[in-house]
């Protein structure tokens, strides 16, 4: 965790909800105990949610000596910043138990969602972000029901956006039929789940 930018993310969704902001997540007051306790699952859980470019990660996995108990041949080590996996390469069967990656294939790449420094979010997201925060803690910053709606409404509305933009990094492959009626289409690769 980047604690400086966390806690200025923090301390934005806290003046979003009239509260003061915070310098660390060790003040006194609702908002700062708010904001240690749900800043970093609140944030996993938003990585988790979509395929955000700016979180992708690959990486070849080490093969661990050990070798699994339910009948794989190889067992492979999950990195600790891993949140999703999105796929293995080669394409195989697997299955992921704790912390570790099960298989019978003795090489495999990770491709997965990380736990991204929050130096690297785009401003889009980043502000997204705030208003989930602000919607999030406001019932116990400001036992304000009516704020969290509001906040959240605004947050879906920035999301939409903000996933919008990230959707625009990916290559676009374009047919010339498709493209003679102004439309492109985004290449997308299936993903084993």
């Amino acid at each position: 965790m980047n604690v400086a930018s966390a806690i200025h993310i923090s301390s934005n969704a806290l003046i979003l909800l009239g509260d003061d902001p915070i310098s660390s997540f060790d003040e006194e007051g609702a908002g700062s105990r708010v904001a240690k306790n749900f800043y970093e699952t609140s944030l996993r859980a938003i990585l988790a949610e979509y395929v955000w470019s700016f979180a992708k990660k690959k990486i070849k996995l080490n093969r661990l000596v050990e070798k699994p108990l339910n009948g794989y041949e190889y067992m492979f080590q999950i990195p600790t910043d891993h949140i999703r996996t999105l796929t293995v390469k080669p394409i195989t069967d697997y299955e992921i138990v704790d912390d570790k990656i099960y298989t019978d294939a003795k090489d495999l790449d990770l491709d997965y969602i990380y736990r991204v420094d929050e130096s690297f979010f785009p401003p889009m997201f980043r502000e997204a972000l705030e208003l989930y925060f602000a919607a999030k803690w406001a019932i116990p910053v400001t036992e304000n029901s009516t704020n969290a709606d509001k906040y959240f409404a605004m947050y879906m509305k920035q999301m939409k956006k903000a996933k919008t933009i990230d959707a625009q990094s990916d290559t676009a492959v374009t047919s010339p039929a498709i493209e003679s009626l102004g439309f492109s289409m985004r290449h997308r690769s299936f993903r084993r789940r």
